[in-house]
């Protein structure tokens, strides 16, 4: 499989990951790419073993019962340099392809030659068929692009000497297996020539390589060299965290677990696990409100009428009410302060003259008010103390 490049630019694509629970696993790996009709794509390719045809097949699923294109181009910023792909210059290679809706995955019509030690880029646009205006909310899902060696081109696959395993790889269908996603098991005779295959086009064995902080061991299987994972650890070497995790390390990687309500996606940083919220949620996975604010997921502003910042994340009581004020919109005078703090931030509480004031021995009320029709101030007396 050719690696995906994910472009911090490219807006109009996102990781989709899926979990098999309940359903037909019809992807590889997590997930896919969703991509808007009309986006691009580029996937990178810097890891052919073998100078030689591959035929590229793309797998994927579309989301509607409509028609896809794809619109292919290979390149690369290297000229090539064996004797093999040296006629062929990459930007050559063009390719427009259907993607029919009732497929998984399209066979491109050509084979490219690809070599080792050498950097491609295969770019795709993707966009729905038979139409010229582009639609935003359409997409596809892209699981994976494959490179499918020609094996007739490999010593021992072509002559009068290879026929009997040019027949085995055709009668049980040993090559097409790789087509589906996810492939198939290999029945008993694939496994030993696709063996055979890896060996010719490696010159041998190749050594497992397994991660020693994301595998449980350092073996890994025989065929496809897959090592044995730990938690949320993904890679044939066990060397990076899955999509929706993150902080690769000893024990693993730990899930992201960004809230459904407050973030823009279940993915996160690979390092900090910090998801990307929605606007006016914070924290590392999105689920709480920005100061100022409460209510999560519903989040709306604190209502302390200028005394208070800040209020009670969960029942948006203000906090820390400034300016003599109290209660739970910092509505109203403390004991001992007369006024209306509706009126906004600022002395709207004064203190009671019932002598003295608040915090002064000479005082002796309790609380006061001014009376509504004469607006003097009525004090209510302390224990033991009596008003004129």
């Amino acid at each position: 499989r050719a690696k995906l490049c994910r472009c911090p630019a490219q807006l109009d694509v996102e990781v989709v990951v899926r979990d098999n629970a309940g359903r037909m696993v019809t992807w590889t790996g997590l997930g896919f790419a969703r991509v808007r009709d009309g986006a691009g794509l580029t996937f990178r390719v810097d890891n052919v073993p073998y100078a030689m045809d591959y035929e590229l097949l793309l797998r994927y699923e579309p989301e509607s019962a409509e028609d896809w294109e794809a619109v292919v181009s290979v390149s690369s910023q290297v000229l090539p340099t064996s004797s093999r792909c040296g006629n062929l210059l990459p930007s050559e290679q063009m390719y427009r392809e259907n993607l029919p809706h009732s497929q998984r995955y399209v066979l491109l019509s050509r084979p490219f030659c690809f070599e080792p030690s050498t950097p491609y880029e295969v770019t795709m646009r993707l966009q729905r068929a038979g139409v010229t205006q582009r639609h935003p909310g359409a997409f596809i899902l892209i699981d994976s692009l494959v490179l499918l060696p020609r094996v007739s081109e490999l010593p021992g696959f072509h002559g009068a000497e290879a026929a009997a395993r040019q027949e085995e790889l055709e009668r049980y269908q040993c090559l097409e297996v790789f087509r589906m996603a996810p492939p198939h098991p290999l029945a008993q005779a694939c496994a030993r020539l696709v063996c055979s295959v890896s060996a010719l086009m490696h010159g041998g064995a190749l050594p497992c390589q397994c991660d020693p902080q994301g595998s449980r061991s350092s073996e890994c299987q025989v065929q496809g060299g897959q090592c044995e994972c730990k938690p949320h650890v993904i890679g044939r070497r066990c060397d990076r965290c899955a999509p929706g995790s993150y902080g690769f390390g000893p024990l693993g990687c730990s899930p992201c677990t960004c809230s459904p309500e407050g973030s823009v996606s279940q993915l996160c940083d690979e390092v900090s696990g910090q998801c990307r919220c929605q606007p006016g949620t914070v924290g590392r996975q999105c689920d709480q409100c920005q100061p100022g604010h409460w209510g999560f997921p519903a989040c709306r502003p604190c209502q302390c009428n200028g005394h208070a910042e800040e209020c009670d994340p969960r029942t948006g009581t203000c906090l820390r009410c400034r300016d003599h004020t109290d209660g739970r919109h910092c509505e109203k005078c403390q004991d001992g302060y007369y006024g209306n703090p509706v009126l906004g931030s600022g002395q709207q509480c004064r203190p009671c003259p019932c002598p003295g004031y608040p915090g002064t021995r000479h005082y002796h009320g309790s609380a006061c008010h001014a009376d509504d029709e004469t607006h003097h101030i009525v004090c209510l007396c302390a224990p033991g103390y009596a008003g004129e």
